[in-house]
């Protein structure tokens, strides 16, 4: 019965969501937060920062996968195919961060200001940055949920990991590592405001890829996942950090308590819309209805 039913009506995606699938949506978000963290602290020159997100990517984000996998002794064979698998180039992206950004980093404590410094450090970016956008690009390659099939996808990863660890950068920075609190301040509130841009037109587009699509969407705003599109990612995500950092911006003065409570609800908004985007991806029917 749950096959055929499998077949002429619309199911929700469930290996990455439901059960020990709730591994990969954790690793996704530590994925965001590392990248992200480590692209802000190496534009702030933070040593602590970078060191951090590191280890997040190491024993968070590789972490969970394993710990998601059925047979995690052979995670390598992933490698295998990066001509035709987007999670081979994903594996090969994030293996290539981890080892240049542990040679940056050396650079960095024992010879800086060296040229092998800024060559590895433009190269640990790059990687960063190719991690933050790989998964944008392979849930774009899945053709069977059309909700995925948008090339804002990577565009929006990239952005949700820089806000992200903008707020891994004021949360280690309220903690006395050196870390310019008022510019990443200033660079999340630009990026909320470019978020809600990005999520309209997301949304938007989503609703022209086929019924499949178009269901996803009404799922997402007045469906079964609507609570956690309207309270995680608009209300606390959005619109209570925007408040707040629109009002320290205005009036010249933020407290700490603010502060946390900003960079709280910004993490909040990035856990919920990951959860947002795998639960409401929907297969299309095999059979014509």
């Amino acid at each position: 019965m749950e096959q055929y039913e499998w077949m002429v009506g619309y199911t929700p995606q469930t290996e990455w969501i439901d059960k020990r699938g709730l591994l990969v949506w954790l690793a996704e978000v530590s994925n965001q937060l590392g990248s992200g963290l480590y692209l802000v602290s190496l534009y702030f020159n933070s040593m602590w920062g970078m060191l951090i997100s590191l280890l997040i990517i190491v024993v968070l984000k590789c972490g969970f996968h394993l710990a998601h996998l059925s047979q995690p002794l052979k995670f390598w064979r992933m490698a295998l195919k990066p001509r035709t698998s987007w999670l081979a180039r994903g594996f090969i992206f994030l293996a290539l961060f981890i080892g240049v950004g542990a040679i940056q980093l050396a650079f960095s404590y024992w010879l800086p200001g060296t040229a092998w410094e800024v060559v590895f450090k433009v190269a640990a970016g790059i990687m960063a940055i190719l991690v933050a956008a790989y998964t944008g690009f392979m849930m774009n390659y899945i053709n069977g949920i059309p909700f995925w099939n948008s090339a804002i996808l990577p565009l929006l990863f990239v952005s949700l990991s820089v806000s992200s660890g903008l707020a891994g950068a004021i949360a280690i920075g309220l903690f006395g590592v050196s870390m310019d609190i008022v510019a990443a301040v200033a660079g999340i509130r630009m990026l909320l405001i470019l978020h809600t841009f990005l999520l309209i037109i997301y949304f938007w587009s989503a609703t022209y890829m086929g019924p499949t699509g178009k269901r996803s969407v009404k799922e997402l705003i007045q469906g079964r996942i609507a609570p956690a599109l309207w309270l995680g990612v608009v209300l606390c995500g959005t619109f209570i950090p925007l408040a707040i950092f629109v009002h320290s911006y205005v009036t010249g003065e933020s407290s700490v308590s603010l502060l946390i409570t900003a960079i709280s609800c910004v993490l909040i908004g990035v856990f919920s819309f990951n959860y947002c985007l795998l639960k409401g991806a929907l297969y299309g029917p095999l059979i014509p209805t």
